[in-house]
């Protein structure tokens, strides 16, 4: 370490530096003085103590505030009166949202961000050129009254106790006021005018045939005729003789931004000479139509479904083409193909697992199809829809090929800081074809014959998310729910079930760590036609819960926990997976940075998992695997774990350890709920995760 010299000069500087932001805060009589300590003993340099001692003293807090927008009386100002009396109208109407109020601490922030919220308060009723440097705001933490001279004792008198009276609670007066004979064009109100689109403006047109066409009251101005214009009405919130409106106009611009089919949005304002009119010209310059992209992944999976072999190797690629304008509307279409296998390298075969995906998706940004009765031009502009279409294929050795297709049609609605998506409808057909040790496996657990078998889904899934928080501090509520869409028994494949997620996360960022908690639950009920009905007494497993793995109770394996204090062994032939149709889940861990090295952050953290998967109905193969409040105690497991984190920036690596404090559900009963039972390092469990978990 190489400290700085002692310099008074600096010390001096520190004094105004912290008067400043002390003042900027509303403390105007501070006293701050500082002290210096030299050790001349030291050999060498001479290390030097510098104290500083600051008292701030009383707050000033705000004692009245007026707004005086239209109080100039100026013969410039008169003749604009009227637009003066609206903008002092517009002030009044707006301060149930005004950021200070009478009695808070005096701060020159606040008022600064006052003078901010004002002029967008103005620019959003028509003020299109009005800026923040049109007002002054003026305040007076002296009382200029109580200076002015009197010869009146009794006057004298009661200044005299006023000035006592500040000093021991200051007080502040805040005014807000235009400037002295401000310029027109500044307290113009504007009408919006015509508006141009350009949709596909680049900079070389000249080879290109123009094409003038008018749609809605917008003009269309294009040279390759890329896009329809009139789906691109849809996005234009610019509406001719309307008042103009900077959330609008802001609103447009962000709209034809986020669709991607532009790589450059530019929204020209142009106001009309000696007019009260704002024409506009929306420039878009296109984006490439195509991307193509490839991934090569790599995961690792420790006892997935029905494998019991040990940890398994994943290797897969990830191909996918975009498409930026499809149907020349805008819309965004993408197609990609997965391939990907699990390896053991522990065995004789090498591929234990073969996995094949298609996904097709085409995303409108807006109602489709419209419904007049039910379509608003302002908000339904906010809502996408979606189509999708899925085809897979899993083929796990010795076990089962399942091939499953999926196709929905949902709509997905998005205003401040909510979510809400819609899937309807949601059709699913999952085709099964067991093998010899599924067959093992159901053989001995009667339940599998009900839980893994071919199932036609015809439901509706509703998503909504919340997201809030702060500077130092992040929330997000989730939630869903699954419900068929049919009453009756279509075929006798046919999945009827009802499915209720919410999840609650937080984090408190303090400086470098963070405290981070998580609480999960899920309920699921199989809802039989009748007494013959088996295949609905569970959920199937593609809708099972489960716990375990590097995302959940972490001192355990991928679905090896539960259900409920169920005691199965885990042999592959008896009862290597556990599934359940509820989940409690509670995640909290806590942090820390530990050091940098070549761009690479290396954070650990300490943590703890609580929670397990039961059965709603009785399940013979797996007693007490049911839920009852009166055994939740007994039922919960508890893990403690501590990691290291890998941060390289575009990637966070997770390694975990975790291990069972409290297990409800080994293999033997003399272990259950023994607290950190037989406590060796090797008996831990360790995770491999990208991310953090929540």
């Amino acid at each position: 370490m190489n400290p700085p010299a002692f310099d008074s000069i600096h010390a001096s500087q520190s004094i105004t530096f912290m008067r400043a932001l002390l003042q900027s805060l509303g403390y105007y009589r501070d006293s701050i003085r500082f002290t210096t300590k030299i050790d001349t003993v030291a050999a060498g340099n001479l290390p030097t103590t510098i104290n500083f001692f600051v008292s701030p003293g009383r707050r000033t807090r705000i004692d009245s505030i007026s707004y005086n927008i239209s109080a100039d009386s100026t013969e410039q100002s008169s003749r604009y009166k009227q637009e003066l009396d609206t903008l002092q109208k517009i002030t009044i109407n707006s301060l149930d949202e005004a950021l200070i109020k009478k009695g808070d601490p005096f701060s020159k922030y606040t008022i600064s961000a006052e003078r901010d919220r004002l002029a967008d308060v103005y620019r959003n009723n028509g003020y299109l050129r009005y800026s923040q440097e049109e007002m002054i705001v003026l305040w007076d933490t002296v009382g200029l009254a109580l200076i002015r001279p009197t010869i009146d004792p009794i006057e004298q008198a009661r200044q005299l106790e006023e000035l006592r009276r500040r000093r021991a609670n200051p007080t502040a007066s805040v005014e807000f006021r235009l400037r002295e004979s401000p310029d027109s064009t500044r307290i113009t109100r504007y009408y919006v005018g015509n508006v141009t689109v350009f949709p596909d403006l680049t900079a070389d047109t000249a080879s290109f045939t123009r094409i003038d066409d008018i749609v809605n009251g917008y003009r269309f101005i294009s040279y390759a005729n890329l896009f329809k214009n009139r789906k691109l009405t849809d996005y234009i919130f610019l509406k001719r003789g309307e008042l103009y409106r900077q959330n609008k106009y802001l609103r447009t611009q962000n709209k034809f931004s986020s669709l991607g089919a532009w790589r450059f949005v530019n929204i020209v304002q142009l106001p009309r000479e000696n007019q009260d009119t704002v024409d506009f010209e929306i420039r878009l310059t296109p984006a490439r139509k195509y991307a193509f992209n490839a991934n090569l992944e790599g995961s690792r999976n420790q006892g997935n479904l029905s494998i019991a072999e040990g940890n398994l190797i994943g290797l897969g690629i990830t191909l996918g083409l975009q498409n930026r304008n499809f149907a020349r509307a805008a819309n965004q279409a993408g197609t990609n193909f997965r391939y990907g296998t699990e390896l053991n390298a522990t065995t004789a075969n090498l591929i234990q697992t073969r996995q094949i995906t298609l996904n097709h998706t085409i995303q409108f940004p807006r109602l489709v199809p419209r419904i007049n009765w039910l379509y608003n031009p302002e908000s339904d502009k906010e809502v996408r829809t979606i189509f999708s279409l899925n085809a897979g294929n899993t083929d796990r050795r010795r076990y089962y090929n399942l091939t499953t297709l999926n196709t929905s049609w949902g709509f997905e609605k998005s205003w401040r800081n909510k979510l809400l998506g819609i899937r309807l409808p949601n059709i699913e057909y999952n085709f099964l074809q067991r093998r010899s040790l599924l067959d093992t496996l159901i053989d001995r657990n009667a339940s599998y014959r009900y839980i893994f078998n071919t199932g036609f889904i015809l439901s509706s899934l509703i998503n909504f998310n919340v997201a809030s928080g702060g500077e130092n501090i992040t929330k997000l509520f989730s939630s869903s729910i699954e419900f068929p869409l049919v009453p009756v028994q279509l075929r006798k494949d046919f999945y009827r079930f009802i499915k209720l997620d919410a999840e609650y996360r937080q984090t408190h960022t303090i400086r470098r760590t963070a405290f981070a908690w998580r609480v999960f639950g899920g309920l699921g009920a199989g809802m039989p036609f009748n007494t013959l009905d088996s295949i609905n007494r569970y959920l199937p497993f593609f809708r099972a819960y489960y716990a375990g793995g590097p995302n959940s109770m972490r001192a355990w394996g991928v679905r090896k926990l539960g259900p409920g204090s169920s005691i199965r062994s885990f042999e592959r032939t008896e009862a290597p997976d556990r599934f359940g149709d509820l989940k409690l889940e509670a995640n909290a861990e806590y942090r820390f940075f530990l050091f940098s090295y070549n761009g690479i952050t290396f954070n650990s953290a300490l943590f703890t998992d609580i929670g397990n998967v039961w059965f709603l109905r009785k399940n013979l193969d797996f007693p007490g695997g049911e839920f009852r409040f009166d055994k939740l105690a007994k039922d919960l497991a508890i893990g403690l774990g501590t990691g290291l984190r890998l941060d390289f920036g575009f990637l966070k690596v997770r390694f975990d350890y975790a291990y069972k404090v409290k297990d409800p559900s080994p293999e033997n009963v003399a272990n259950q709920n023994k607290l950190f039972h037989n406590w060796k390092l090797r008996n831990g469990q360790f995770q491999l995760g990208i991310d953090y978990p929540f």
